[in-house]
């Protein structure tokens, strides 16, 4: 029960409960249609590439406007941010529906609705995702984080398996499928109203421009920062390379319908949330690095048992390890960052973050034109050892910064406030008796001593750094 009470306790803070449920199921609806763009774009054209182009404009919308979506969110109130944002893409999901129910859609329109919707979320992403930490005290911050990673896996596994079995089962179509998610905002958007309109804590305006290079600046001379968020890219990108993969390995490798994707990735959302319960209470502590570490590995073994993966039915039992692994080393990525982060940077660091799933979008054409050429089992295989690399990397890059001290005024730095501190060694009082006393080398140390506080310390980086080290 304890261990239960640490890994929900962002949860009894009544705003972030109510902004937590609305989060995951605005989640839930773009979860849902992520999915299905490759199977759409998949079956007008029976082309992995295809199926990359399409998902692509969400990667244009983000990559050059999650930026400025940071910028906006360190600037005003995050509520009416995260309300237009909700009901532009009611508007986009539904209009989507519309069209491919009607046999109008194209690969031209599909890329378009993407496009939009990676437009709205990524001037409304940051705000929603530093929203959280505006939520709660300082110290759950980690925590509330964790469990806002956890609740995106809920919605990997909510979207897909509602699709599924719309699908499969009912024999819906994609178009049905977009309409019906598009009815979850109808519960979202009242949520939302009811939240508290909080204040962003900006000690100066400056022009936006100024403010997205400062921000950016902030994130590349924290070494921390900086090596987490260049992992978080490589792990974004190639995670979800099997997205855009999956649809055309069950058809060619299989034989198997390109729809039954859906039911990987419900898989995937499972074991994720599977792997984020015990992650959410651990991720404020000291195991956080080494977990980060473990993930990724376990993420590149599963996409390589994947591609391994000789029947179908192994397919499916083995995605549950790369699902596992992906959802587990992006929850400690985020959880790390945010805690490492000043509160009046986050919207702009966690726009930072969010440009990669941009990135993704954008080179989710390049996987599969890969794959038209070498194979979607060999592209996997590929995918892996490009994990398995970077892990290494971060490895490395954690032994350089593991032992920095921790920046005054994150989350980070107020978790380790709040713990006990080791007690002082107790040292019997020397005398002049005493051998290794000496009267003239005390009477030359004193003036030095007493002017230790007074001396400058000396600053990490160009932030004001604490002299605490990390475990």
């Amino acid at each position: 029960m304890n261990r239960l009470r640490v890994t929900f306790a962002a949860l009894a803070v009544t705003n972030f409960r109510r902004q937590w449920i609305a989060s995951t199921l605005a989640t839930t609806a773009f979860m849902t249609t992520f999915v299905l763009v490759p199977i759409v774009a998949y079956q007008l054209t029976g082309s992995y590439a295809a199926s990359g182009f399409a998902a692509m404009g969400n990667g244009v919308g983000m990559l050059f406007l999650t930026p400025l979506g940071g910028v906006v969110a360190d600037r005003f109130p995050k509520k009416p941010i995260v309300l237009i944002g909700q009901y532009s893409t009611l508007l986009v999901i539904a209009g989507t529906g519309v069209l491919i129910a009607t046999d109008l859609i194209t690969i031209p329109l599909l890329f378009a609705s993407t496009l939009l919707s990676g437009a709205t979320f990524a001037l409304t992403g940051p705000a929603r995702q530093a929203w959280v930490a505006e939520l709660v005290p300082g110290r759950l911050v980690p925590n509330a984080v964790a469990l806002q990673q956890m609740g995106i896996n809920i919605a990997q596994v909510l979207g897909p398996t509602l699709a599924s079995v719309a699908v499969v089962a009912f024999n819906v179509n994609a178009g049905g499928v977009y309409l019906g998610i598009s009815l979850v905002f109808l519960i979202v958007v009242p949520l939302n109203h009811i939240l508290p309109r909080t204040m962003p804590k900006v000690v100066e305006r400056r022009s936006p421009r100024r403010e997205l290079a400062d921000g950016f600046h902030y994130l590349r001379r924290n070494p921390r920062l900086r090596i987490l968020w260049v992992f978080w890219l490589v792990i974004v990108i190639c995670g979800f390379a099997i997205q855009t993969l999956m649809p055309g390995i069950l058809d060619q490798e299989f034989s198997r319908s390109s729809d039954e994707a859906v039911l990987i990735n419900a898989i995937f959302g499972i074991s994720a949330l599977a792997i984020n319960v015990p992650l959410a209470g651990l991720v404020g502590g000291r195991l956080a690095w080494p977990l980060l570490l473990g993930t990724a590995i376990l993420m590149a073994v599963g996409l390589w048992l994947v591609a391994w993966a000789p029947t179908y039915g192994l397919v499916l039992i083995l995605s549950a390890v790369a699902g596992a692994g992906r959802s587990g080393v992006m929850l400690v990525n985020q959880a790390i960052m945010m805690s490492n982060t000043k509160p009046e940077y986050f919207g702009r660091v966690m726009a930072y973050v969010l440009m990669a799933f941009g990135l993704q979008s954008i080179t989710a054409p390049a996987w599969g034109i890969i794959a038209d050429v070498i194979g979607g089992r060999e592209t996997l295989l590929l995918v892996g050892i490009i994990v398995v690399g970077a892990t290494g990397l971060m490895f490395l890059g954690w032994l350089r910064t593991r032992r920095l001290p921790l920046e005054v005024g994150t989350p980070a730095a107020a978790v380790a406030d709040e713990l006990p501190s080791e007690p002082e060694p107790v040292v019997a009082p020397r005398t002049a008796s005493s051998p290794a006393y000496s009267p003239l080398f005390a009477a030359q140390v004193a003036p030095i001593v007493l002017m230790e506080g007074q001396k400058p310390r000396t600053h990490f980086l160009s932030g004001d750094y604490s002299r605490r080290r990390l475990a």
